[in-house]
This record gives structure tokens, C-alpha cells and sequence, in this order.
């Protein structure tokens, strides 16, 4: 350590200005400006992912209703009566039932208004007929599962991904086997629901969405060639894990992505379960991010550069005019008084110089005019001077006060006049109080024991005409406080309140705690003043200058107060003439 401290006073100024610079402005600027691009950042990442969240709850909300619309529609068709007697009229032609079948409006109304739905389709197995809505059930379709499956499970609902009949496109598909109010069969619906609506919903996405079905086959995706595809990214999860919304980091076809999945459960279905998922690749997600990280280091390293060439070139000027003070001084010092009269430059470093000048010149003069004796004269006469002004200093040591006022008190004793004495020593006390207060804060205590002092000796004064009271709250003795700060208050209030009254004089100095503050409170029935005069004193304390120069002491402190602890604190004045005055201190608490 003290090699340390040796290398460092060693050390040129100009490397010490360097290191300063290092350690107070560019190390803080690079640390600062880390942590604050690191919080950006990471800000700007999660503001991030919690709108692709949001927009995620969004596509959410809204397959949820598409699903429960198709979901509807199926509960419409295995209600409707309509479509029973239908299937079940006994016809005695073909035309009659192609007729029959285009006068059924249900189908129609579906397409028009359920924008959710592509297709419905009823396969029945009563009629050899088709069209386009009600397809007749050949042997080939009876054993596909999916229609085995949907009479198995006798009107509940079924989703999988199907061939729509006629055009063999494969759709994302609600399968119910549908009875009549006898509970025949009758026959199952198809409702396929529209890709159109699918792709309005993911496409408004910036990443890539897939809509799952039983974590097993995307049924629509943002790129069409993944389409139907198997989830790969879903293959290291449970059914319980996926029951939940998911986050978490992966790879994903050699990059690293954060993906989010969502559970929808649709209405009325038991087996079935569609996932939403939305990738987002890390690097499309920390662009802004990185970009910003990047602009925030720019930014910092042009700073630092500009900082430090402008710190260079001042450290070079500052260099060249020491080092010229420096040659000066040198100058100087070898008795070559004939240097420069002037430095460029008006700073400390001038005036430096000036003063050397004025130096140098004074020392030519003074050389010129007295021969090597008379400076020796002088130098004895210098020495001689100093210990006259060491003596007479210790004359008035104040220990040496002290001692003579104990002197005294002990005289008095010897005297048999215990007052007296009793007067000196409480004298003594508060002397050696006040000479020894520095400018540090004190403990209230010790400010309140010379409080008390000094009412003593104002009580021995006065006699019967003066009393006086101290209340103090407990648990305040430890709080500090300017020191000398209540004693002039105190003396205000005997001097210009309790003096000058005739009858007896009383005074109160209670200090108590108000939240966080202390208030100290001195309160006399002395004369008081008028409301002009109150006035007055108020508009003083907030001045330098006063009339005549009095109550100085109240205003010190208030405007230290106010220095020291801010504009809410300082002092306040009530007063009623012929009743009295209170002078109140609020100041904070401050261990």
C-alpha cells in the first residue's frame, strides 16, 4: 500500500490527469453505458415477446370463435328436424329427390353466413342419390375410419384433418354422426372449416403460426409447404406439459427460435385438441435489440474519443504552461530573477506565475538595495517576532481561562459564597462548551446541557423575576443538531421578551417529535410585539441586512437551518403583544 501510494505522488502530472480521467469518466461511461444498453435491451426482447404473446391470444380469441361457430352449425344440423324428414320421406322418384334435396335451404344459409365454414357435407346411407351437400355412403366410405370412428362415438364430436369429397382438398374438419328424434341413424356431417379464414388469422402474424391438431399434424401453417406436416417441435413435451401455455428456447431447422404454444380446447369435443404455436427466430427477435446495442456502443466510443482527444490536447496545453512555470521557477531559484513578465492564460497557472514574477522582481529589488547582513538581520528579527506571537498566544490559551475562572470559584468558596461559586462553575462549563464546538452537527443533548447552563445562570441573575421550564420528548437525546443552535433563540427570548417586563418572567423550551421531524419550541410571556413589529422580525430573517443590526442571532439560524437542511426547515415566529412569544425550529431527524 504504501508502495502504491510512493508510485502514485511519483507519478507526472500528466499521467495522474489520465488516470483520473480513466477511473472518474471512462470506465463509468463504458460500465454505465453496458448496463444501460444490457436493460434496453432486454426491454426492448421482452416488449418483444409480450406482444408476439398478445397477438398470439389475439389469433387465439379468434379460432376459439370460429371453432365454437362450426361447432354451432353441427348442433343446428343434429337438431334440425328438417334434414330427418329429409332422409326419412319416401320418395317415388329420382327428381323428387334431387328436388327435395335442393329445396333444403339449411346448407345454403350455412355457406352464406358462417364465414368459417368451406363445405357441409351429409353422408347417408338410406339414398343412392348425391349432389354436392348429401353424398350417398358406398362401400368404400363405410369402411374409412373416419366414419366408422364418427358412428362409434354416436353423435359426439370428432376433429381431424379430411379430403373434402368431391375436390379431395384436405381440410381441417368437424365429423358427428347425427340420429332422429327415434334415435335412428341417419347419417354423419362434414363441416369443413374454410383455409381462407385459417390464413386471414395466422398471415396478420409476423412469425410463423401453426395451427396443431392433437399434437400431431399442423393443420394450417404460415408456409404452405409445412402444411400437414408432423410438429417436430412439439415431440419432447407431454400431453400434461402441453395442457398449458408454453415458452421456452429451442432449435428449430438449424436455428435457435423461442417458441410459444397455446392449448385450445374446442366446445364439446373429448379426444381433441388444437395448439396454437408461434415461432420466433432469436436472431429476428434480437435485431432491434443488437441494433440498438450497436448505436449505444457507437455512441459511447465517440464520445470516448472525442473526450479523449479533447482531454489530450488539454493535458498537452497543461503541460507546456507548467513546464514553463516549472523553467521559471527553476529560474527563479538559481537567482536568475530576469524572467518573462507575462504567461498566456488568465487561470490559477497565470496568476501562479504573476505572483512568481512579482516575487522575482521583489527579490532583485530587495537584493539590490540590502547587503547579505541586513537579510540575516531581518531573519533574526522574523524568529524573534514568531516566538513573541507563540507567547503571547499561550497567554490566552483558553485553559488557561479555565483555570483562572476555577481560581475564582475556589476563592469564592473559601469566601463562604457558594453562589458565586456556583455561578462561575456553570460560567466555565458552558465557555468550555461553546469554545470547543466545531462546525460538525452535535448530539441534542449535549446542545440542551448548555442550554441548561446558560438558564441557570439567567435564573441566579434574576431571581425570583425568572423561571423556566424543559420538556423533552424521550428517545431525542442521540439526534444531532447544528451546534449553538437553540442558545441564541433562548437569548432572544430573555432579552427582548422577558427583560423588559415587569412582572415575573416564565419560559418554556419543550422539544418533541413530529413524524419525521423534530420540533423545538421556545415559548416566553414576555411583552411581545405588535403585528407590525411581528412582521417585521419575519421579513429579517430572510435577509442579509437587518435594522440596526439586531435579532442577527435568530436570523444565523434560521438561514443556516435552511442552508444546511432546505427551504422546509428554519424558523418561525408567533407573538402577541402583552401575551408573549414563540419561536419554533423544525429541523429533520438525523442520527
Amino acid at each position: 500500500m504504501r508502495r502504491l501510494k510512493e508510485l502514485l505522488l511519483n507519478l507526472k502530472i500528466s499521467k495522474k490527469l489520465m488516470g483520473g480521467y480513466l477511473i472518474a469518466t471512462a470506465f463509468p461511461l463504458i460500465l454505465v453505458g453496458l448496463y444501460l444498453n444490457i436493460s434496453v435491451r432486454d426491454v426492448v426482447v421482452n416488449n418483444a415477446i409480450f406482444e408476439a404473446e398478445a397477438n398470439l391470444e389475439k389469433v387465439e380469441l379468434q379460432l376459439e370463435n370460429a371453432i365454437n361457430r362450426v361447432t354451432q352449425a353441427s348442433d343446428l344440423v343434429y337438431l334440425d328436424k328438417g334434414i330427418e324428414s329429409l332422409l326419412t320421406e319416401t320418395y317415388d322418384s329420382n327428381f323428387e329427390v334431387y328436388q327435395a334435396y335442393a329445396n333444403y335451404p339449411v346448407f345454403d344459409n350455412f355457406l352464406e353466413f358462417y364465414e368459417e365454414i368451406e363445405n357441409i357435407q351429409f353422408f347417408m346411407e338410406r339414398s343412392m342419390i348425391s349432389n354436392s351437400y348429401f353424398i350417398s355412403v358406398d362401400e368404400a366410405i363405410e369402411q374409412t375410419d373416419w366414419y366408422q370412428e364418427a358412428k362409434e362415438k354416436q353423435g359426439r364430436i370428432s376433429w381431424l384433418i379430411k379430403e373434402e369429397h368431391w375436390t379431395k382438398e384436405r381440410y381441417l374438419t368437424l365429423t358427428r354422426a347425427v340420429y332422429g328424434t327415434e334415435n335412428q341413424y341417419l347419417g354423419v356431417v362434414n363441416i369443413y372449416v374454410s383455409m381462407d379464414k385459417l390464413r386471414r388469422m395466422i398471415n396478420s402474424e409476423i412469425h410463423d403460426t401453426y395451427i396443431i391438431l392433437d399434437n400431431d399434424t399442423i393443420v394450417y401453417a404460415s408456409d404452405s409447404e409445412k402444411q400437414f406436416m408432423k410438429p417436430t417441435f412439439l415431440s419432447g413435451f407431454t400431453d400434461e406439459e402441453l395442457d398449458q401455455t408454453l415458452l421456452f428456447d429451442d432449435m428449430y431447422e438449424g436455428e435457435d427460435v423461442k417458441i410459444n404454444v397455446r392449448r385450445l380446447k374446442p366446445e364439446k369435443s373429448l379426444q381433441n385438441d388444437l395448439q396454437l404455436a408461434s415461432i420466433i427466430p432469436l436472431e429476428m427477435l434480437m435485431a432491434q435489440p443488437n441494433q440498438i446495442f450497436l448505436q449505444g456502443y457507437l455512441i459511447i466510443i465517440g464520445v470516448l474519443i472525442v473526450s479523449l482527444i479533447g482531454f489530450r490536447v488539454f493535458i498537452r496545453t497543461f503541460n507546456t504552461r507548467i513546464n514553463t512555470l516549472k523553467s521559471a521557477m527553476g529560474r527563479v531559484a538559481r537567482g536568475q530573477f530576469n524572467i518573462e513578465p507575462k504567461m498566456v492564460g488568465t487561470d490559477e497557472i497565470g496568476e501562479a506565475y504573476d505572483e512568481l514574477y512579482e516575487t522575482s522582481q521583489s527579490l532583485q529589488k530587495l537584493i539590490d538595495e540590502v547587503y547579505i547582513h541586513k537579510i540575516k538581520e531581518e531573519r533574526w528579527y522574523r524568529q524573534q517576532k514568531e516566538s513573541e506571537f507563540k507567547m503571547l498566544s499561550s497567554q490566552i490559551n483558553p485553559h488557561f481561562l479555565y483555570n483562572t475562572l476555577e481560581m475564582i470559584r475556589m476563592k469564592a468558596l473559601v469566601n463562604k459564597d457558594p453562589d458565586v461559586a456556583t455561578l462561575i462553575k456553570k460560567l466555565s462549563k458552558m465557555m468550555r462548551q461553546a469554545l470547543e464546538r466545531t462546525d460538525r452537527p452535535v448530539a441534542l443533548k449535549d446542545e440542551l446541557n448548555l442550554i441548561e447552563n446558560y438558564l441557570e445562570i439567567q435564573a441566579m441573575r434574576f431571581g425570583d423575576h425568572f423561571s423556566y421550564t424543559i420538556a423533552v420528548d424521550p428517545g431525542l437525546d442521540d439526534y444531532k443538531v447544528f451546534p449553538l443552535l437553540i442558545q441564541p433563540i433562548v437569548e432572544n427570548a430573555i432579552v427582548h421578551g422577558l427583560e423588559p417586563k415587569e412582572q415575573r418572567g416564565h419560559l418554556t423550551l419543550t422539544v418533541r417529535e413530529q413524524e419525521d421531524d423534530i420540533i423545538i419550541a421556545v415559548t416566553d410571556n414576555g411583552v411581545g410585539m405588535t403585528t407590525k413589529r411581528l412582521l417585521e422580525v419575519r421579513q429579517g430573517l430572510t435577509v442579509t441586512d437587518h435594522l440596526n443590526g439586531r435579532r442577527i442571532g435568530i436570523r444565523n439560524v434560521h438561514q443556516r437551518m435552511m442552508l444546511y437542511y432546505g427551504q422546509d426547515y428554519g424558523l418561525t415566529i408567533e407573538s402577541t403583544k402583552n401575551v408573549g412569544t414563540t419561536m419554533t425550529l423544525r429541523l429533520p431527524k438525523r442520527d
